[in-house]
């Protein structure tokens, strides 16, 4: 069988954590080593999990394992996540889970586990779990996703809530900011970005203050009018009041491109990643902003190829010397017919940005 695994021209990638539904979130650690905190089970949330922490010390060329951060109960699992560095350079980790009773029966809204909050000092080698998570007011879970982000005293991050139809379907899932006074340890504060049809959001602080949000809708406004079966796609949220208030700006991707991840480059441009499942694009597409998420390039292929089945969920840090590296889960690929992660080490030269 013939394929080919399409990357830009000068760039690396390699495949890791084989068996690994991972949906990656990278992190550089205070050590220089990048930390991967990635999901352990070959499942979409169907057995018991947890999620582990993976490591490079080479830019991320080999990874290993470094150790398991969650811990489950008996008939549960662990696999959302968010995850960064508090100010004193202690990994947080904030990672939901679920019932496993709810694939005998319809899903309810308390299937979905209240948030641990686990705290590394030394960068993953041991974790503490110093509490839970609370669910606001006006919700009945809360699932964290994207990056943890430093605000001055305090952290900031995103999570969503839903409701299930009688059937079990998703329907009502709203994207909200929770914030940290202490470090990471408590978390609570909650505030609005996206009602009744958002659900991950990466949230991004850039360097002059500005706040930004990229959210994956639910459903597209055709699937909500009864008028298609499209896919989800993103939408850009900002804020200017620290993150209190939130309003749409624009869409960021295609239906069935998602969810997103955003990162502000070492020369102030704004890098958003993001998954594509449109069958004549399938993989991970990127975009640039020099104005502060205000416009944007062009989409560019990072990777692609016959991929099926699920793929997606990037994430991205920079190394010191402008390389970027760029982690996502795949299921199936013909390079690697299981699940796993991949990772791409490159930079903007080698892609045509196009703004």
């Amino acid at each position: 069988m013939a394929y080919q695994l399409e990357i830009p021209h000068g760039a690396f990638h390699t495949v890791t954590a084989p068996e690994h539904c991972a949906w990656p979130n990278l992190t550089l650690l205070p050590n220089g080593e990048i930390g991967a905190v990635i999901h352990n089970r070959p499942s979409h949330s169907g057995v018991e999990a947890d999620v582990e922490l993976w490591i490079s010390g080479d830019g991320g060329d080999t990874w290993y394992l470094r150790g398991q951060i969650t811990q489950h109960e008996p008939g549960t699992n662990r696999m959302n996540v968010a995850a960064g560095l508090n100010q004193k350079g202690e990994l947080i980790v904030l990672c939901s889970g679920w019932n496993l009773d709810r694939l005998n029966r319809k899903v309810v809204e308390e299937d979905c586990l209240l948030p641990h909050v686990c705290i590394s000092g030394d960068n993953g080698n041991t974790w503490e779990l110093v509490g839970e998570m609370p669910v606001p007011d006006d919700a009945r879970n809360c699932i964290p996703f994207g990056d943890i982000v430093i605000n001055g005293d305090e952290l900031a991050v995103s999570v969503y809530s839903g409701e299930y139809t009688p059937d079990g379907h998703h329907t009502n899932n709203c994207s909200r900011l929770a914030r940290s006074p202490d470090g990471g340890r408590t978390w609570g504060d909650y505030s609005l970005i996206g009602a009744a049809n958002f659900n991950e959001t990466d949230l991004l602080i850039t360097g002059d203050g500005t706040w930004l949000a990229a959210a994956r809708l639910l459903r597209f406004p055709s699937d909500l009018e009864g008028g298609g079966t499209t896919g989800a796609n993103l939408i850009l949220f900002s804020s200017q009041d620290a993150g209190r208030t939130w309003e749409p700006q624009q869409y960021l991707s295609l239906p069935s491109q998602h969810p997103a991840h955003l990162l502000q480059l070492a020369d102030g441009r704004i890098l958003l990643t993001y998954g594509s499942r449109i069958p004549e694009c399938r993989g991970i597409l990127g975009k640039v902003s020099e104005d502060d998420g205000k416009s944007w390039s062009s989409a560019f292929t990072l990777c692609t190829g016959p991929l099926k089945h699920d793929w997606g969920y990037p994430s991205d840090v920079q190394l010191q010397n402008g390389d970027i590296v760029t982690a996502y889960y795949c299921k199936w690929a013909p390079w690697c017919q299981r699940y796993h992660m991949g990772v791409l080490r490159w930079n903007l030269d080698m892609v045509d940005v196009g703004i």
